[in-house]
């Protein structure tokens, strides 16, 4: 490794590492990674031969459906160690108890459906404590026992019982710059009687840093701390915005959500595919991210603390106890995307262990469940993975930047605080113009508002970004097996039209 922590020959790797992914084997270069990234082969094989070997029900005496059964249990695993959920608690801010009480995690067919399903766990839990006769039985029998218990650790008892919290903090903050995935749901709680309170991008001139004496666009954490207050009960924000691609501290919010008594709800779905987040330093009660964006099939996972879990029921069957994560997933989980997901833990480890000598191990080695997951490997991996994502973005952000008639909508660099999700728009070209000319030339890429619809519209109110809100902006994002050779023919194309 170096200096870094990236890993010095990573470049000379690159050719092994994309054998790895049978999608990089014909002729279109993969430049919407933002929208799902591609499949490795262990995770395609993982899940045809759950499919093939043990296509069972779940839960039975029989071998066959007790190794079936074993496989969602491992997913979960997998994606808990990957998002640092396994740590022990303990924050180290002096008076925050960021990192206070891991969690477990749950799974759902999109981060949509997962924020819809804590959105309406919320209603549900403050209408019960209205009206706790007329509430179903879980819901009656949670809330019954819960009435007179202080809330969790992390927000402690000051703020009063969950009862309490629950029936008179009626404010929900929201960052409108996310994904619509983090943004809709709760904005739709307007209808059950809470005060939606928007929190948007600002224009905000960088004074240090690889920006200084720019001006960007982004959630203000000095306005969160006007925005907040003894009746709010969630903040919900995006860790990196789809379109501007702008890494935001999420920690820094979690610590004003906590100070005020509320509890924050984090959008991970841009973040996770570039590096793997860590929950004992960012410090939210929930975090959500879609697993076909981070080398897996279509699903998602959602991460909670104990303590913000332990408040609420989830909304399975009402005749299921509230064990979780079971109790989260209706109709339980995907079976054979599962097995996908568990599989992110051995490509986890082709990546960690890939050197010149070790490669072919590396790839041949069969899958040992037998083995826990352990942090360190998805750090090295990823160490890997962002050396050669953020030598990528440098290409691409130069070559943008070489272009007079194109404004870069985000970061204009390719530092630690920005991913290599890369939105611009051009004097020259409208974004579908951009997209169908690298189209005919078999460029993947994306146009519009990459479900960020707000977002887009408020940016388009400044003038130098030259964003017409109806159609949105061009975005190419990169991923770790994108090669330099493939970003030097997107810039040729676009020299043709930018």
């Amino acid at each position: 490794m170096g200096d870094n922590g990236v890993m010095p020959n990573a470049l000379s790797l690159l050719p092994t590492i994309r054998s790895l992914f049978p999608g990089l084997s014909g002729d279109t270069i993969m430049l919407d990674n933002a929208g799902g990234s591609q499949l490795p082969r262990c995770v395609i094989d993982a899940m045809r031969e759950y499919m093939e070997k043990s296509f069972v029900q779940l839960g039975g005496d029989y071998p066959l459906s007790k190794c079936a059964t074993a496989v969602i249990p491992r997913a979960r695993e997998v994606v808990k160690v990957f998002l640092g959920g396994h740590e022990a608690a303990g924050g180290h801010a002096a008076g925050s108890a960021i990192g206070a009480g891991m969690g477990d995690v749950f799974f759902g067919s999109s981060s949509t459906v997962l924020c819809y399903e804590l959105a309406a766990a919320y209603a549900d839990a403050r209408d019960a404590c209205r009206n706790l006769d007329a509430a179903p039985a879980d819901l009656r029998e949670h809330f019954a026992k819960a009435s007179g218990a202080a809330s969790g650790s992390v927000l402690g008892g000051t703020h009063g019982s969950l009862r309490d919290r629950l029936l008179t903090r009626d404010q929900i903050v929201v960052c409108t710059a996310g994904h619509e995935a983090n943004v809709g749901p709760w904005m739709r709680l307007a209808l059950r009687g809470y005060t939606i309170v928007p929190w948007h991008v600002e224009p905000l001139r960088d004074t240090h840093g690889p920006s200084a004496g720019q001006t960007s666009w982004r959630p203000s954490l000095d306005t969160l701390k006007k925005l907040v207050n003894s009746r709010t009960l969630l903040v919900l924000m995006p860790q990196v915005s789809n379109i501007l691609g702008e890494v935001w501290d999420v920690r820094a919010a979690a610590e004003i959500a906590h100070a005020a008594g509320a509890r924050i709800v984090v959008d991970g779905v841009a973040y996770a595919p570039h590096r793997a987040p860590r929950m004992s330093e960012l410090g939210c009660d929930w975090y959500v991210y879609s697993t076909y964006k981070v080398f897996g099939p279509h699903m998602a996972a959602m991460f909670g603390t104990h303590e913000a879990m332990g408040e609420l029921v989830g909304p399975n069957h009402y005749f299921l106890d509230s064990k979780v994560p079971y109790k989260w997933e209706l109709g339980n989980a995907s079976h054979e995307a599962a097995a996908g997901v568990a599989a992110l833990w051995d490509f986890m480890c082709q990546l960690a262990t890939l050197d010149a000598g070790a490669a072919t191990a590396a790839m041949s080695k069969p899958r040992d469940w037998s083995t826990a997951p352990t942090r360190d490997v998805f750090d090295r991996a990823f160490a890997l993975i962002r050396g050669l994502e953020d030598r990528h973005t440098a290409q691409l952000i130069d070559y943008l930047k070489s272009k007079p008639s194109v404004r870069i909508v985000g970061p204009r660099h390719a530092e630690s605080s920005r991913v290599g999700t890369i939105s611009f728009t051009s004097k020259k070209a409208t974004p579908v113009q951009i997209s169908h000319h690298l189209g005919e030339r078999n460029v993947a890429m994306r146009q519009g508002h990459a479900y960020s619809k707000r977002l887009v519209e408020q940016l388009a109110t400044d003038t130098d970004l030259h964003i017409d809100p109806a159609i949105g902006v061009a975005r190419l994002s990169i991923q770790h097996y994108n090669s330099p050779e493939e970003l030097a023919i997107v810039c040729a194309a676009l020299d043709e039209i930018v």
